[in-house]
């Protein structure tokens, strides 16, 4: 869903031929990229937080709520190598998703740059969303700890189980790599006005 939605905001210009007129305005030379940025970014966390809305709703009406206090140990023991408090374990989970869809967001707006077609953007950032599957599958070794930073790994609770003791360091890499193919798209993007 993320990536149809953004896929189309820097793309579209170039798609329909609308891109010399865009910036060849004041306000679209200084305010297009921050407000297409912003509002893409906006859409993701509406996403985001939609669906952890109607998950909760639906947790609530069929167990209740009264479990937030219950040691994820128990049921995640095999994972564990010491006991954490659910809340803590849940409020993980969700910022890592959180994380994830964010990453994804950035890094379809990144091929959205630097692609002519919403066509092309879908496809492309879909096999970016897919290809650290196929990576993990077939190399091992420390490589295993950068692929399990990408999006796709860290929406997978079992995952998260994997990477729980050293999260922020998975973290941090994600954010390294969001934040550097946002800056190197925004550019790119920048750069057509010159073209």
């Amino acid at each position: 869903m993320i990536i149809c939605g953004v896929s189309t905001i820097f793309a579209e210009e170039s798609q329909t031929k609308m891109l010399p007129l865009i910036f060849s305005t004041e306000e679209g030379r200084r305010k297009d990229v921050p407000a297409k940025t912003l509002a893409s970014f906006t859409f993701t966390i509406f996403i985001f937080m939609w669906f952890v809305l109607v998950n909760l709703v639906l947790c609530w009406m069929i167990y209740g709520l009264k479990g937030f206090e219950n040691i994820s140990w128990m049921v995640l023991s095999q994972h564990m190598l010491q006991p954490v408090l659910f809340l803590k374990y849940l409020g993980i989970l969700l910022g890592l998703a959180f994380q994830a869809l964010l990453s994804l967001c950035a890094i379809t707006l990144c091929v959205s740059a630097y692609q002519d077609s919403s066509f092309g953007v879908v496809i492309i950032a879909a096999v970016c969303w897919r290809l650290p599957v196929l990576i993990r599958m077939f190399f091992g070794g420390i490589i295993w700890l950068i692929v399990d930073s990408m999006p796709i790994f860290l929406v997978m609770s079992g995952i998260v189980n994997d990477i729980y003791e050293i999260w922020y360091i998975v973290l941090g890499i994600n954010i390294c790599f969001a934040i550097g193919g946002l800056v190197k798209g925004l550019v790119s993007y920048k750069t057509k006005q010159f073209a």
